[in-house]
């Protein structure tokens, strides 16, 4: 049974607390018991053109079902389109798979490309919207009980509120009818037609804009009047046309469909490119910046921020761009296609500044996820006695340590945390790395965790020559400091075995586990016919299985993590004695 029957098949307030992972108990009381005014936090954020956006970000209950709620319609949605692929290519925002880029595409390299942007989006939606739309949807048909109860989950204050994560999936599924109508349209006048979320765009490659969807106003030549067949097919469908920010882009001008260029080629425009890199070198060089347009501070001046999370989500959407993440590697690949050197090279600096110039805590790096997946495993069971790296917070332990990521973006633009080599080339690379940014804070030490095996010994070449160690493989000694805030951790010796890796830490009755009548192979990553691999070791063994006796082994490792942080700590300590003494 699909998801779309198993929805269709829910047709009381309990059949649909079960699709939903909820207990029926626990979903009236998360809709019915909780006060309305608990259930959301309501604040606002700075829009780029000015102004600012409400956000009504849901309480935690709230938001795990309206979570629920928008996996089955994202699923019920793929199912729906999955009828009609030809209309699959028309929305292109909150959709799985596509992207601002996705949308950019068909208008490239037409003559003309009409922007309209549709007021108050979610606004619109309202409760009896929603709530009649899945009872007379013939995709849905559901019954009023079950209807009611999803525009309950989803409503505030009568609407679908902007911070809910299933507000994008329902104005979705409402607005496909205003893109059947408007895609309908455009066909018929030799347009092209897409929607990213409030954003429409039509474009067309003849010589003249088609007059029944806009004309030039007589009087003003830059301005352009919608006509009424346009209009009302927007209107009709139940939103409205915000017409400040209507615009028609003529080819030989910069053209642009949601924010991107698309003169000859998708990019980011060069005034935008160069607001992200001047943003990104004045971080490197005092540890704060401003957002143009953003918030000001008393005086009316912009407000300088040391907050990461809005510079580093320019810098991935200009990366996304510029690398072309839109389209698969085999792709790019083809086509010969390469990311533009100072675009990653840019990403690069930042990605190493908020690790490791200016971390938040002290940052752990592995050689692969499986090592994190055991370190974090690990902390859980034995953190009450390691208070450096794990406390207690409300009955549940808290990491007072950072992992690495084993993202994309850390393993092919930081180049991290994948492999040995990549350990090397961080020793190797470090201090000489630091000296580009001439803000550094190096808060936090950065502890490179290591397999103590064969492949340990261009690890500790590289740390030899870039310290005073004389470090090697049989040296029992786990801990050492490199360079600056950098050190090396290798895996503990076990007993008389010297060379280790990290699996060699865990307990015997663990490492015999059988999954599916097949032992564990240590050496193997991923398993075969006759053995498993780490992968599922660490994942069906160490995640359900493992018990706090299992990490006894994990002591020197967890100790030598900690040997590290307070050997940091007395280093930044004996250091600002000293400055405090020259400046005496």
């Amino acid at each position: 049974m699909g998801r779309l029957d198993e929805l269709k098949a829910a047709k009381t307030r309990s059949d649909l607390a079960k699709l939903l992972h909820f207990t029926p108990k626990g979903l009236a009381y998360v809709l019915y018991k909780t006060p309305a005014a608990d259930k959301y936090s309501i604040f606002t954020i700075p829009k780029k053109g000015g102004g600012e956006r409400r956000i009504e970000a849901p309480e935690p209950r709230l938001k795990l079902l309206q979570t629920q709620l928008a996996a089955v319609l994202y699923d019920c949605l793929e199912e729906i389109e999955s009828e009609t692929p030809n209309r699959r290519s028309i929305s292109h925002g909150y959709h799985r798979g596509r992207s601002i880029v996705t949308n950019a595409v068909p208008h490239r390299r037409h003559r003309y490309v009409l922007n309209i942007d549709l007021s108050d989006f979610f606004g619109t939606i309202n409760f009896g919207r929603v709530r009649g739309f899945f009872i007379k949807d013939s995709n849905f048909a559901l019954t009023d009980e079950a209807a009611t109860t999803i525009a309950q989950i989803a409503c505030h204050e009568g609407r679908l509120p902007q911070g809910s994560p299933c507000s994008p999936v329902i104005s979705n599924l409402i607005a496909r009818i205003l893109d059947v109508r408007l895609a309908r349209l455009a066909k018929s006048t030799g347009c092209t037609y897409t929607r990213y979320v409030d954003d429409l765009t039509f474009s067309t490659a003849q010589r003249t804009f088609p007059p029944k969807l806009a004309k030039k106003i007589a009087t003003s030549p830059h301005k352009w009047r919608l006509m009424r067949s346009l209009r009302d097919e927007i209107k009709n469908a139940g939103f409205k046309i915000n017409t400040a920010k209507t615009r028609m882009q003529i080819c030989g001008s910069r053209q642009e469909a949601t924010g991107l260029v698309i003169n000859e080629k998708i990019n980011i425009s060069q005034p935008a490119y160069r607001t992200i890199r001047s943003m990104t070198h004045t971080l490197f060089s005092t540890g704060k910046y401003f957002v143009p347009g953003g918030e000001l501070d008393p005086s009316g001046a912009p407000k300088w921020i040391s907050e990461l999370a809005p510079l580093e989500g320019r810098l991935a959407h200009l990366y996304f761009v510029k690398a072309r993440r839109d389209r698969s590697e085999q792709l790019n690949k083809r086509e010969n296609f390469k990311t533009p050197r100072a675009v990653k090279e840019l990403y690069r600096r930042f990605l190493f500044y908020k690790y490791c110039v200016a971390p938040e805590a002290p940052l752990i790096v592995t050689e692969g996820k499986t090592d994190v997946m055991y370190l974090k495993s690990a902390l859980k069971a034995r953190g009450a006695l390691h208070p450096q790296l794990a406390s207690e917070e409300k009955g549940k332990s808290k990491r007072q340590i950072r992992f690495l990521p084993a993202s994309y973006m850390n393993n092919t633009v930081l180049e991290l945390g994948s492999s040995a080599s990549q350990l090397t080339k961080l020793i190797e690379s470090y201090s000489n790395r630091l000296k580009l940014y001439r803000h550094r804070p190096l808060s936090a030490p950065v502890i490179v965790i290591a397999d103590n095996d064969d492949g340990v010994d261009r690890i500790l070449k590289a740390a030899n020559k870039r310290s005073e160690l004389e470090v090697k493989a049989g040296t029992p000694q786990c801990m050492f400091h490199i360079v600056d805030n950098l050190y090396l951790v290798k895996t503990p010796h076990v007993g008389e075995k010297a060379k280790t890796c990290i699996e060699d830490l865990f307990s015997d009755r663990l490492k015999s586990q059988k999954v599916k009548g097949k032992p564990f192979d240590i050496k193997k990553d991923h398993g075969d016919e006759t053995s498993y691999g780490k992968s599922r070791f660490a994942e069906e063994v160490v995640a359900k299985l493992a018990q706090a006796p299992d990490f006894a082994g994990f002591e020197p490792l967890l100790n030598a993590i900690e040997g590290a942080i307070s050997d940091y700590s007395s280093r930044m300590m004996n250091k600002e004695r000293s400055a405090a003494l020259i400046g005496t």
